[in-house]
């Protein structure tokens, strides 16, 4: 980039003539913006408000002198670097020369002053601050073109982050994948061909209740294996990009009821009470069928992991522009190391029911998917031993979509 460097130069001088023959000179050679001065005051002051490149400056002059007002230029580390030339009367015993030097002078021209002299003196001190000038203006450049490639590194290095994490994420949610197919899909179906197998091979060899038995544990294990294969096959849509989306308007009650109803039936069975305390006008802006497969996860998952005649609560409160959705049980509770691990692919937490029954986790990572794309939030608390509650927050209107 092609810059021409236009020094300001500063002359400091108490008699007008002087300054006018200085200036005259100076214009004639060099273009240069000339700043003039009759006293050190007016120079600090001029310093004060912007950059000079080069002072002329006479010694002698009434109130602050040359040397003094040097001096103080050189003690601000702002003006320290300023080249100043001390201009005074013929000196044979140069002590002026000597007070000029201590006082951070550059160089020291005595009067009458020699045009050529000066004309030489300015274009060598010129060429110095131009090239100084230039340095630095190559140094800026070269500074920012360094700022702009370690942003462009520390954008990079951040893009790269983020594909390790998803290439993280994706290898664990993989694993998970070939972990539910391998062994929680397998095995089911082992014991529902065992049982079966037994039926169709020995069935007039078992009593009644014995063969009911058998048929109840395979309509069980059947529709244990039936809940994680959808599940399986909504969360493999969900890394996929495929699930449809498409978030309304709706009553909260109008999906619960059903639900309810459905999962009153694996509850029974433990004799465990179903409650429902949802209120009828409670709405929320979400997609349908997620928070359908949610709040049947939350209550299945809560059927699991409660003993025996214990009792589940759904229930639903407004707060705000928040609808809150609570499924609570007295079950065996969740210790604090599996709490931080509830919603995390990559963490491989097995659980097991009150009577046997194996957990993936799947459902909950479900669960946090689904609440997540339609801009809620799911927390759980819980107390081992006492049980737990598991609480998502979801909006009521499309203002956080």
């Amino acid at each position: 980039m092609e810059v021409n460097f236009i020094p300001d130069i500063l002359i400091v001088d108490d008699i007008e003539h002087n300054i006018f023959t200085l200036r005259s000179l100076i214009e004639s050679q060099f273009e240069a913006n000339i700043i003039e001065a009759t006293s050190g005051e007016q120079v600090l002051r001029i310093l004060n408000d912007r950059s000079i490149d080069l002072i002329l400056m006479d010694v002698m002059m009434p109130g602050m002198d040359g040397f003094e007002t040097a001096r103080l230029i050189k003690n601000r580390p702002k003006t320290t670097n300023i080249p100043i030339i001390f201009i005074s009367a013929f000196d044979p015993t140069q002590k002026l020369l000597e007070k000029g030097i201590a006082a951070g002078g550059f160089d020291y021209l005595t009067k009458p002053i020699d045009d050529n002299q000066l004309i030489y003196r300015l274009k060598m001190y010129l060429r110095f601050i131009t090239h100084e000038f230039m340095m630095n203006l190559h140094l800026r450049e070269l500074n920012q073109k360094l700022i702009e490639e370690i942003e462009e590194r520390k954008a990079t290095e951040e893009t790269l982050q983020i594909s390790r994490e998803k290439l993280k994420t994706a290898n664990a949610a993989k694993d998970k994948f070939f972990s539910i197919i391998a062994h929680d899909l397998k095995n089911p179906f082992n014991g529902i061909i065992g049982l079966s197998t037994l039926l169709v091979d020995d069935y007039d060899s078992f009593s009644v209740e014995e063969q009911k038995e058998f048929i109840s544990d395979i309509k069980t294990t059947a529709e244990n294996t039936f809940r994680l294969l959808q599940n399986l096959l909504d969360w493999s849509q969900t890394q996929t990009g495929k699930i449809h989306f498409e978030p309304e308007p709706f009553i909260l009650e109008t999906i619960t009821t059903e639900i309810v109803d459905l999962v009153k039936i694996s509850a029974g069975n433990k004799n465990i009470t179903l409650d429902s305390i949802v209120p009828g006008d409670i709405q929320v802006y979400a997609d349908k069928n997620m928070i359908n497969t949610v709040i049947r996860n939350l209550l299945l998952n809560a059927v699991k992991f409660t003993r025996n005649g214990g009792r589940i609560i759904l229930s639903a409160q407004n707060v705000g522009s928040i609808a809150e959705i609570s499924v609570t049980d007295n079950g065996i509770g969740i210790n604090e190391e599996h709490l931080t691990k509830l919603f995390t692919i990559d963490c491989n937490v097995v659980s097991y029911g009150t009577e046997g029954e194996q957990g993936t986790g799947l459902g909950l990572i479900l669960c946090k998917e689904f609440v997540d794309k339609n801009a809620g939030a799911i927390r759980v608390e819980s107390k081992l031993g006492v049980g737990s509650t598991f609480t998502v927050s979801l909006p009521v209107n499309a203002l956080f979509y």
